[in-house]
């Protein structure tokens, strides 16, 4: 079911987190650290960028690094109309990353999505380029379907140390629900909504690829399972760490019969990521869960 949310902006999803804390769980796993724990990360730096905030169907903003720095990282939140916008493009480039959304429409939608107003906003960290960087993508095939997922992998001898994913059709009634980095790869998956969507669509994976950064590992947290909707989860570093990268996962059980949001995934320098997620205007009754958001973490 869908609880008010009208009056929720910006950072007090984060805010309010923190109240939940108690609810919440977190551990802590190495992802790879092929380089010292000791070193730094050169030239660490976190850039951020807004859309306007109006009710326009889709919109996108895109993100630069300063100077010679490139995209290690990074996360998104969409603000303002929660359960009417969905995630439709977060990819990274080699100096600047993209984070789109549009609003639900289609068969059983509103055919003009919501009049409410909201925005995007888009966080790139960016670094001095690690040995052997690169940003490698797949796409899945371009059909129709309930479901699907691509994993993105990495070069020999590199790892995964961000990620990224986008859809190519959909109008708002296909969402990301799965973006996880593992070793030295990056997976994504999307399902459609109750109402299902009848034309061909496809999802990409990006994974942000190098020989490794220092103390590189993930750390996880996940929310309660119940009808409660929106949901707020965290996933905090380890002591003296920072985070660059956000993946998540929802669940319903599978396959995922409603559709659920992720609205936010922000990795905090010096903070713990945050997740939020939403079922989508329709309500859903039954108990879901963010399965998962992971925060990827750093010596900085």
């Amino acid at each position: 079911m869908i609880n008010a949310w009208k009056g929720l902006r910006r950072r007090r999803a984060r805010i309010f987190a923190i109240a939940l804390a108690p609810l919440l769980a977190v551990a802590v796993g190495a992802i790879a650290a092929p380089t010292p724990a000791s070193a730094a990360v050169p030239g660490l730096t976190y850039v951020s960028a807004f859309t306007n905030y109006d009710s326009v169907v889709y919109k996108a903003v895109s993100v630069v690094c300063p100077g010679n720095l490139v995209v290690v990282g990074g996360g998104y939140d969409l603000i303002g109309a929660a359960g009417s916008v969905v995630l439709d493009d977060f990819i990274p480039s080699t100096n600047s990353l993209r984070v789109g959304a549009g609003e639900v429409v289609g068969p059983g939608e509103p055919a003009d999505g919501t009049t409410l107003n909201w925005q995007v906003e888009a966080v790139a960290v960016c670094a001095s380029a690690p040995s052997g960087y690169t940003i490698v993508s797949n796409t899945s095939a371009f059909a129709t379907g309930i479901t699907r997922d691509v994993t993105a992998t990495c070069p020999g001898g590199t790892t995964a140390i961000g990620d990224g994913a986008s859809l190519a059709n959909g109008f708002g009634q296909i969402s990301i629900s799965d973006l996880v980095l593992s070793g030295n790869q990056v997976t994504a998956r999307a399902y459609d909504d109750e109402d299902h969507y009848s034309d061909a669509w496809s999802i990409s994976a990006y994974a942000i690829c190098a020989t490794g950064l220092p103390g590189l590992r993930s750390a996880f947290g996940w929310s309660v399972i119940d009808s409660l909707s929106p949901k707020w989860t965290s996933a905090s570093c380890s002591t003296g760490q920072v985070g660059i990268g956000v993946g998540w996962s929802l669940s319903n059980g599978f396959p995922v019969t409603e559709q659920l949001l992720n609205i936010e995934a922000l990795p905090l320098n010096g903070g713990p990521a945050q997740d939020v997620a939403s079922e989508d205007a329709d309500g859903y009754s039954g108990s879901w869960s963010i399965q998962q958001v992971q925060e990827i973490c750093v010596d900085p």
